[in-house]
């Protein structure tokens, strides 16, 4: 017996062409697929950037928790948010929240210069993607198209230019570089995986999910053996992800029950520990992946369970590793999100990596049907991924995708304008001043929302208050009860504003 058992290479379905000569019958078929596999990346790559591009444009401003955690950070140092072990159940990512103070100090409102250091990031995330799809075994073709609907979905395009929530696309890059550290399979490589994953989980809490996922990949890509054996070298390649996963897991444990004393049934982020909760919220983000959020036709949360445990199943009696891992971190790293009410797109951008992954590898395995006739297998290879762009380009041309961005860029313009407004039209706001905003109620006064973070910013005082929510009239009622420092505003439908009563 081998003492010293290795992965598997990946199952690779794609027949090995060796090098020929100049002349030989296959020169011309290899030179065909590289014309063709390039034509397919280029059109991946331009699709991933058009799903992003208009995020560039001038004349956009930060909104809503691009403001607001970096307005949590105002006069703080970076010692006091980056920190070993979290202070909270929810919410404590220290390397997130040091790279919004970060960004924050270096660009301030600059919005365009914040998204072109975020979208460096995700296009880290897409490569080290296709990179993890050819690893685990999918074709060229395959993982092209996976590259490329990673990076064509609105689920992916919204978190990528929202740099105020960066917790989810920093998790999905260290888990990526982890699990590729992991298969790299080089000294060194298994602590490197580790130390990724910790930074992964200090990115945002769901990635504590990892070493499970890590399990079934690596004991299903080991040779055969008795499980005792299994289990052994597995163990020593993981012993390192599973004590931090132990050590912090406590510590999450600790922390749960003021967690939930907070957060009461009802709140947005109560832990609900339900099934009817998990197989609901699974539903509707694997419908929200797809775009099928907006239609009627919803998959019964029953049968989609039935599909995932069916197919893991199966990928664990044949030992295909990849696509068991692909459906385990899928589930695993959409688990912890599933348990609350609130919902929000950011959240399925890493779970949805993992499952385009488990749609390759699977993809494969129907390939795989056609026998050995490998040019036909790459020929119905490419026809797929076309097909699998194609679609991509009708997702990005539909109203579902074209009316999101164009509520981001009015929302963003409209912020823009108010702030060039507020820069030359208010005065210096102290401490403790409350800023009463009139407004017409169908329109949102963007900048002044949430505890006026803008404002707090601007002024650098995190003592201003915003107060937008009253009719006109009780508005200015409390304005003229309001015996402390207190500023009047009239915010208008095109985002301009005027100072209508102050008090010092």
């Amino acid at each position: 017996m081998n003492q010293n058992p290795t992965l598997c290479a990946p199952y690779n379905r794609q027949v090995v062409i060796h090098p020929t000569s100049p002349g030989s019958r296959e020169s011309p078929f290899r030179r065909v697929r590289l014309l063709v596999a390039l034509t397919l990346a280029l059109w991946a790559a331009w699709l991933s950037w058009a799903a992003v591009r208009w995020a560039l444009q001038p004349g956009l401003f930060p909104i809503i928790d691009e403001l607001g955690n970096p307005a949590l950070f105002l006069c703080g140092s970076y010692h006091e948010y980056v920190h070993f072990f979290p202070g909270a159940f929810f919410g404590d990512r220290s390397v997130a929240w040091a790279l919004v103070k970060f960004f924050a100090d270096l660009f301030g409102f600059n919005y365009t210069h914040q998204v072109m250091c975020f979208l460096g990031i995700h296009f880290a995330n897409c490569a080290m993607a296709f990179v993890l799809f050819r690893r685990l075994g999918a074709s060229l073709p395959i993982a092209i198209a996976g590259f490329g609907l990673f990076g064509s979905l609105w689920t992916t395009a919204q978190t990528a230019t929202y740099p105020g929530e960066p917790g989810d696309m920093l998790a999905l890059f260290f888990l990526l570089a982890s699990v590729l550290a992991l298969l790299w399979e080089r000294r060194g490589s298994t602590v490197l995986s580790a130390l990724l994953y910790l930074a992964a989980l200090r990115s945002k809490e769901f990635a504590i999910v990892l070493p499970v996922a890590l399990t079934v990949l690596v004991a299903l890509q080991l040779p055969r053996m008795p499980l005792r054996r299994t289990f052994t070298v597995t163990a020593q390649r993981l012993w390192m992800h599973y004590v931090i996963l132990v050590v912090f897991g406590f510590r999450y444990l600790s922390l749960y029950r003021t967690h939930q004393a907070g957060y009461t049934t009802g709140s947005p982020y109560h832990v609900d520990l339900h099934l009817a909760t998990v197989l609901n919220s699974f539903s509707y983000y694997t419908g929200l992946i797809f775009g099928a959020d907006a239609s009627p036709w919803q998959v019964p949360p029953p049968l989609l369970a039935v599909v995932f445990a069916a197919v893991l199943v199966w990928a664990v009696l044949r030992r295909r590793a990849g696509l068991a891992f692909g459906i385990c971190a899928y589930v695993l790293t959409l688990l912890p999100v599933s348990l609350i009410s609130n919902r929000a797109a950011y959240y399925v951008y890493a779970p949805q990596a993992f499952l385009i992954l488990a749609l390759c590898l699977f993809t494969e395995e129907l390939l795989a049907l056609l026998g050995k006739r490998e040019r036909l297998q790459w020929a119905v290879a490419v026809c797929l991924a076309v097909a699998c762009l194609a679609w991509c380009v009708s997702l990005q041309h539909s109203p579902y995708f074209r009316d999101r961005v164009n509520w981001n860029v009015m929302v963003r313009h409209l912020s823009f304008l108010t702030a060039r407004e507020a820069e030359t039209k208010l005065p210096r706001l102290g401490a403790g001043t409350h800023v009463y905003v009139s407004h017409n109620p169908d329109a949102t006064p963007w900048l002044f929302i949430t505890s006026c973070p803008y404002l707090q910013l601007l002024n650098q005082q995190r003592g201003i208050y915003c107060i937008t929510d009253k009719p006109a009239a009780e508005m200015r009622t409390l304005f003229t009860a309001d015996r402390g420092p207190k500023l009047l505003l009239d915010y208008h439908d095109d985002g301009s504003i005027a100072v209508a009563n102050t008090h010092e």
